[in-house]
C-alpha cells in the first residue's frame, strides 16, 4: 500500500482506463485482494455469485455457482499490460473472500478471510507466495504464540520485521479494539492510522480516525481538518469497503482513500489525507469512473494508484462485477 520514490515525473491525479492486451484476463469479482511492485499487479481470490455461464465456466475448476469464491491467482505485466493466471499447486485455501494481503518485497502475505456463506468458515493462517513468473507454490507459515482468531476483513502490514493485522470479523463478533472490518491502516513511523471501516449495520467517520502507538501500546482518537479550500466545507462521509493508498511525499505521507459504501449509499469520490497536519481534501477533479464499493487498490513506488474490480450499484437496484483496471493519482517529484 506504500509509495517510496521521488524520482518518477507523470501528470498527477489523472485517472485512466488501462487498456488490457491478451486475450486472457479475470471475470468481474469482489472481496478480492491486489498488491503490486514496480512490474505487476497481484490478484487474490475474489466473489461472484452471479456470473454469465459458459459452458467452459461451468467446468472451470476454479469456480462453481455453488461455491462463488475465485480459487484464483493472477498477475498483470505493468510493461506488456497483460494477465496471466498462475496455477497454484499447494496450499489453496478455500477462504478467499476480504482477505488482507500485503506485499513485502518479493512476498506476497496472506491473512485471514472467510468461505462462503460469510463468515461460516474463516481461516486465521498466514500465506506466503514469492512472486514470480510459473505455477504457484503457497507456504502457510509455520507459527509459534497464540494465533489471532479466524476472521476476515482486517487489513495487514509488515513493519520493522513483525507482520501485523488490525481488526475484522467472523461474521458476529469484531476484534482488536476498534470493533471493525473493512476498513484501511496507513502507518507513519511507529503509528498505525485507522481509517474507515464498518459492521453489518453501519460505517465508521473518516473524521474520527482510531492511532494505534506500536511503542506505548496505546490507542488514541484523532480528529482530521475538513476540507476548507472552497467556498463550501466539505468532509469525506463515513464508509466501508473502499480501498486506500499511502504515498510518501516531498510534503510528507499522503494516504488516498477511494469509493466505499455508508450501507445505504456508494461513493464515487477520491479524498487525499496529509498525515503531517491530518488534512482532509476532495480531490474534485479526480473521481471514480462510477460508484464502487468491496474493490482493491494497490500503489507502485513511483506514486501510481491502481483500483481493480468492486461492485457497481445499478439504478435497478441490482449490482455488477466490475473487471475493469484503472490507474491514477500521483504527483510531480
Amino acid at each position: 500500500m506504500r509509495s517510496t520514490k521521488k524520482d518518477f515525473i507523470f501528470e498527477p491525479f489523472k485517472l485512466t482506463e488501462v487498456k488490457c492486451r491478451g486475450i486472457e484476463s479475470p471475470r468481474p469479482r469482489s472481496g478480492h485482494r491486489i498488491a503490486c511492485d514496480d512490474s505487476h499487479i497481484y490478484c487474490f481470490g475474489g466473489y461472484n455469485p452471479s456470473l454469465p455461464l459458459t459452458n467452459l465456466q461451468r467446468d472451470n475448476p476454479t469456480w462453481s455457482p455453488a461455491r462463488p469464491l475465485f480459487k484464483e491467482l493472477w498477475s498483470f505485466s505493468l510493461v506488456s499490460r497483460k494477465w496471466k493466471q498462475h496455477r497454484v499447486v499447494e496450499n489453496m485455501p478455500d477462504e478467499l473472500a476480504s482477505n488482507a494481503m500485503y506485499m513485502s518485497g518479493k512476498y506476497l502475505m496472506i491473512f485471514g478471510g472467510t468461505g462462503a456463506p460469510f463468515g461460516n468458515k474463516c481461516s486465521n493462517d498466514v500465506i506466503v507466495w514469492r512472486a514470480g513468473p510459473g505455477e504457484a507454490k503457497l507456504r502457510v507459515l509455520d507459527v509459534t504464540g497464540a494465533k489471532p482468531p479466524g476472521q476476515y476483513g482486517q487489513s495487514v502490514l509488515c513493519h520493522d520485521g513483525y507482520f501485523y493485522t488490525v481488526g475484522g470479523t467472523n461474521g458476529f463478533a469484531y476484534n482488536c479494539d476498534i470493533y471493525r472490518y473493512r476498513h484501511e491502516v496507513a502507518r507513519v513511523g511507529e503509528k498505525l492510522y485507522v481509517i474507515g471501516g464498518g459492521t453489518g449495520e453501519w460505517a465508521f467517520e473518516l473524521m474520527e480516525i482510531p492511532v494505534f502507538d506500536l511503542e506505548t501500546k496505546k490507542w488514541t482518537i484523532l480528529s482530521p481538518k475538513p476540507d476548507d479550500s472552497k467556498k463550501d466545507i466539505v468532509s469525506p462521509l463515513p464508509r466501508k469497503c473502499h480501498s486506500a493508498v499511502q504515498v510518501d511525499t516531498p510534503h510528507g505521507v499522503q494516504v488516498f482513500v477511494a469509493g466505499g459504501s455508508d450501507g445505504q449509499a456508494v461513493f464515487d469520490d477520491i479524498w487525499r489525507l496529509n498525515i503531517s497536519d491530518l488534512q482532509w481534501t476532495l480531490m474534485q477533479k479526480t473521481v471514480l469512473p462510477h460508484p464502487l464499493y468491496f474493490h482493491s487498490s494497490a500503489v507502485t513506488s513511483y506514486g501510481c494508484m491502481y483500483v481493480f474490480g468492486g461492485i457497481e450499484p445499478k439504478d435497478d437496484a441490482t449490482s455488477s462485477k466490475e473487471k475493469k483496471l484503472q490507474s491514477g493519482i500521483g504527483e510531480k517529484r
